[in-house]
């Protein structure tokens, strides 16, 4: 990941997260895609428009200029929506975003709720180009699909790796976190034997005494034996 895309994506990442990794779709999906458009939106009326003079009368040129320039924005609209829709990898979750002109969605899925992850190959031009399908498998029987992803097998490793660091960081943040409330604990229990005037010896001393007391009731329970608690009948 380079520093334009952690740039370009941070504004889909809530502030608290940093991005660790963006995953894109293989980039023969985009090339097929604009070889197919170009000739057949392009080169192919160019070619009929240049040759035919009866399309000439009919269609003025200005007109044909307006449709290859729509021709080439959507063109430019096919190559962002492909950049934009990837997997943004944070420490926290792997967010799946969805790009659109007027309509972006963005779903995101947690490190402890995915289930397990795996690879699908469609073709054996997959194997070859190395570009398959990434799919995240969570607990709730839904999933994430990346389609034709680029480097598949590197991305696998990318979000293990992440989340095994997350887990440690949970752990840690956990583990921070109690001893926090025990030092906490601790300066409550020492205010209150301030404000009582006593410290830790004389606690325990206290304890100390009421044991005492209690084995020497027995004691004397013991020494007076059964007592009979049935009222006399005169």
């Amino acid at each position: 990941m380079n520093r334009f895309e952690q740039t370009f994506f941070q504004k889909y990442v809530p502030e608290w997260q940093d991005i660790k990794g963006v995953i894109h779709e293989h980039w023969i999906k985009i090339v097929g895609r604009l070889f197919t458009r170009v000739g057949l939106f392009t080169l192919v009326p160019s070619y009929l428009y240049y040759w035919s003079d009866a399309l000439k009368n009919t269609v003025p040129f200005v007109f044909f200029e307006c449709f290859l320039l729509l021709v080439f924005l959507k063109l430019i609209y096919d190559i962002f929506n492909w950049y934009n829709d990837v997997w943004i990898v944070t420490q926290k979750w792997v967010i799946d975003l969805e790009w659109a002109l007027f309509k972006t969605s963005s779903s995101s899925i947690k490190y402890g709720n995915i289930e397990w992850i795996w690879v699908e190959q469609a073709w054996l031009w997959d194997k070859i180009l190395n570009k398959w399908d990434v799919v995240i498998h969570k607990v709730w029987n839904d999933e994430f699909r990346l389609v034709d992803a680029k480097i598949p097998y590197e991305a696998l490793d990318e979000i293990e790796r992440i989340s095994k660091e997350s887990q440690n960081e949970w752990k840690q943040e956990d583990k921070d976190r109690f001893d926090l409330i025990m030092e906490a604990l601790g300066w409550v229990v020492e205010d209150y034997l301030d404000r009582k005037g006593m410290t830790k010896k004389d606690i325990i001393k206290q304890k100390r005494e009421i044991e005492k007391k209690w084995l020497y009731e027995e004691e004397i329970l013991a020494d007076e034996g059964d007592i009979d608690l049935r009222l006399n009948n005169k």
